[in-house]
């Protein structure tokens, strides 16, 4: 994008997510980064989320279409750590909260797996001693990084707004995702919905991985 085409509430996306334009100056734009839980953090200026800012570079990186990112989820999964704690990613969010559990060492990068169901219990080999709360952190549930529910919103927003309200509907009840998926096949748009979570799913764990200092280089 250029920065002629941005103005004050302006939705957009980068590799790391959907942002909103804040305000504009004479060479830069801030934003605010759509990716929380409580959407009373939107209410501003003045905001109570940081405010980032993009410079010229940052802003040739921006798009208003999130598709323009979808092809680049191959290519971050080439590199091996990030893809293990993807999958660990994976391995949490495949069950309700608590019921499957991973701890990321960040200086040697070994994750423990523990699952009471697959009775898996990696922990068992660190005693409480050797268990850092600086070196060793929880993998993350998927609902933790905002790729629950409103991931779904804002795909059916940009792809299907005519069905905005059916949705709704769906997720009023249980069972709703494999419900949603069949509206999405029966609409041709079963796949797309599959790239644009996978790639949000990975810019969401880049930022994850990068607030909480955890070095993914190869």
């Amino acid at each position: 994008m250029e920065k002629s085409e941005f103005h004050i509430g302006q939705e957009f996306y980068t590799a790391s997510g959907k942002w909103r334009c804040t305000d504009i100056g004479t060479r830069i734009i801030v934003a605010i980064h759509l990716n929380q839980e409580d959407s009373r953090n939107y209410n501003g200026p003045p905001y109570p989320i940081t405010e980032h800012v993009f410079d010229e570079y940052d802003i040739e990186g921006c798009s208003t279409d999130v598709t323009e990112f979808e092809g680049n989820a191959n290519e971050i999964l080439k590199n091996k750590k990030l893809n293990e704690i993807y999958d660990a990613l994976m391995f949490v969010s495949a069950t309700d909260y608590g019921e499957n559990s991973a701890l990321l060492n960040k200086l040697t990068g070994k994750i423990y797996f523990r699952s009471e169901m697959a009775g898996i219990d990696d922990l068992e080999e660190l005693s409480a001693e050797e268990c850092n709360s600086s070196i060793h952190i929880e993998i993350p549930h998927k609902n933790d990084l905002n790729l629950g529910r409103n991931l779904v919103f804002e795909f059916v927003e940009q792809f299907i707004p005519e069905d905005g309200n059916k949705v709704d509907q769906i997720f009023r009840k249980r069972g709703a995702y494999s419900r949603y998926k069949d509206l999405l096949e029966s609409r041709g748009v079963l796949q797309k919905w599959y790239d644009f979570e996978n790639q949000r799913e990975l810019s969401a764990l880049l930022d994850w991985c990068k607030e909480n200092k955890i070095d993914i280089t190869d």
